[in-house]
């Protein structure tokens, strides 16, 4: 795999060499919009990639240090700022050392971290279900002890007739600047407010049954749907279910994670259904019909003449769905044929008749 100190700047960003520097600026405008760590929350590179991307528009939107970078590369970016590059392996490398280890952002306000609009948390849970609930599918109530808005102050966390005031620190802003100097510029960099947590607001008086949190533990009752075919450790997603989030914020995910129950006479074997039965060596040899439970109600089995121990029997369409739809699984049992441990004098000589019948056959 290519370093990424060999990466061109120009690919970066997706521009050809001889762009102008409209088209620098509107590529960057349109890259940053879709990997800015505000936006790519779900992917653990974004921040990384939106270094790359700002550290490839620093240098291309600036006359003298694109001229330098199209002369001599990366090596060019050095002239005159007393840096040495050697052991740096990366764009982001060189980035983090021109703008600090921390997310730093040289154009414009990032959106301010509000706790007011953090989404709640989810939460997970474990459902119990038996294998005849597997069968059919089933609709199953639960309890939830999780935080829920305050109903003292509707989530706003303040005391009834009250209202917060502006935070003296941050004012309102919900975050703290600093401002740092480089060879590239000046780059700003922002942290969550400490005094208001990124608020932008202060409680004086909080509500007295949250104090102030806007968040009070409470117990919701909830219907699950479960669907036929689930297995276990399956996972069902109620989504804002989960935690209410600080005043008024949208609330997180219930996560349901599945158990299924064991069943006193199957095993479950993805959609079939196994289960051993015991046959006397009669019954394996003349054949018989047997009694056998099944998860919508019992059935008999057919046992054809001359069945062996170990041979498995199939009831077609007795077992478990699959989980999203389609025929059903089979019910397989497996035989076992029992020889009796004791004899009474007219078995013992029926069997002596018989067996004395079979060398018979045997000899001829």
């Amino acid at each position: 795999m290519r370093n990424d100190i060999d990466r061109d700047l120009y690919e970066i960003l997706g521009v050809e060499r001889s762009a102008s520097l409209s088209d620098i600026k509107s590529c960057y405008r349109d890259k940053a919009r879709q990997c800015h760590p505000d936006v790519s929350h779900n992917d653990p590179d974004g921040e990384r990639k939106f270094k790359e991307l700002t550290f490839a528009y620093e240098v291309l939107s600036d006359a003298e240090k694109r001229s330098n970078y199209d002369r001599w590369g990366l090596e060019g970016l050095k002239t005159g700022a007393g840096v040495d590059f050697d052991g740096f392996s990366s764009i982001s490398d060189l980035f983090d050392m021109f703008f600090g280890g921390g997310f730093a952002e040289p154009f414009g306000r990032r959106r301010r971290q509000d706790r007011a609009q953090s989404r709640g948390r989810n939460t997970e849970t474990l459902l119990s279900v038996t294998l005849a609930e597997v069968g059919l599918g089933v609709d199953k109530d639960i309890e939830i002890r999780k935080r829920m808005t305050c109903d003292g102050c509707d989530g706003t966390g303040l005391s009834p007739g009250t209202h917060a005031s502006r935070c003296s620190a941050c004012g309102g802003s919900g975050q703290v600047r600093s401002t740092q100097r480089s060879v590239f510029g000046t780059f700003i960099r922002a942290g969550v407010c400490p005094d208001c947590g990124g608020a932008g607001e202060v409680i004086n008086k909080p509500c007295p049954e949250c104090d102030g949190a806007g968040l009070v533990w409470d117990t919701e009752r909830l219907k699950v749907k479960v669907p036929p075919g689930v297995e276990n450790g399956d996972t069902i997603r109620l989504r804002g279910k989960g935690e209410s989030g600080a005043r008024g914020a949208g609330a997180g995910d219930l996560y349901v994670r599945i158990n299924v129950e064991p069943h006193q006479a199957f095993i479950r074997n993805g959609r079939n259904l196994n289960i051993t039965v015991k046959i006397g060596m009669d019954e394996a040899a003349l054949g018989t019909e047997i009694e056998l439970p099944s998860l919508d109600g019992g059935f008999k089995l057919k046992v054809p003449p001359g069945t062996q121990p170990g041979d498995v029997l199939k009831e077609k369409g007795k077992g478990l769905p699959p989980r999203y739809g389609g025929r059903r699984g089979d019910i397989l049992a497996g035989v076992e044929v029992t020889i009796p441990k004791r004899l009474s004098g007219k078995e013992k000589e029926l069997l002596e008749s018989f067996a004395e019948m079979r060398k018979g056959k045997a000899g001829k």
